[in-house]
């Protein structure tokens, strides 16, 4: 399965480094269109809650340079779509006022649990892109939550049994419905190193964990 979403992935970068080829350089300096992969680094995490070590994720994105004259320096507005996984050994449960995350049994014999969160996100960089296409810039982004689920593949322990079974949650209370937090990038070309730092927490203030995300990964820029 990883090796399909692996095959899927390289297929579309060259269906879009094709494209890219066929873009007026002209095109290329108003408008700007990658991909972020990345995994994130959770800070203030409950000691409840059994992190596992990677948290792949990705971001889509597309935005338009307002060049400052003839300069290299851009204001660069945008949209995209965050799509963030995070793997762990505990469950999410929710009471009447409260999320938290309670351990999955050391006896349990499971393949995953994850809880994914999907953003509509409106990112807005100060961009310097050089005649050689050294890049760096720095942001802020602004995202309201389309989508919150958890999806677990295992054991059927709540009936007692060996049985495999997928289970998913497609609705929780009190996760954050907003994010926002600073953005950075800096790179050669359609190669670049970039992070997140979000200033947000993932549930609402007193309502479930204050713990925050850390994203770094690499992202892809066909133009």
């Amino acid at each position: 399965f990883r090796m399909k979403k692996l095959f899927i992935l390289l297929l579309s970068l060259i269906a879009l480094n094709s494209f890219a080829q066929m873009v007026t350089e002209d095109t290329k300096r108003k408008f700007t269109f990658g991909l972020d992969v990345f995994s994130d680094i959770w800070q203030d995490a409950p000691k409840s809650l059994d992190l596992k070590t990677l948290h792949p994720g990705v971001n889509i994105f597309g935005s338009y340079n307002f060049m400052f004259g003839e300069s290299n320096v851009s204001l660069s507005p945008g949209l995209g779509l965050g799509v963030h996984n995070m793997f762990t050994g505990s469950w999410l449960r929710v009471n009447n006022d409260s999320a938290y995350f309670e351990a999955l049994p050391d006896t349990l014999s499971y393949k995953k649990y994850k809880m994914t969160n999907t953003y509509l996100d409106i990112p807005i960089e100060l961009r310097f892109k050089s005649k050689s296409e050294f890049r760096i810039a720095v942001g802020f982004k602004f995202g309201f939550l389309i989508k919150a689920q958890t999806k677990y593949k295992g054991e059927n322990y709540w009936e007692g049994t060996s049985d495999q079974v997928i289970i998913k949650t497609a609705k929780f209370d009190f996760v954050e419905k907003n994010r926002y937090g600073f953005t950075g990038r800096i790179g050669y070309k359609w190669l670049n190193l970039w992070a997140y730092y979000q200033l947000s927490s993932l549930f609402e203030d007193g309502r479930g964990p204050a713990m925050y995300p850390i994203s770094v990964g690499l992202t892809l820029i066909p133009f």
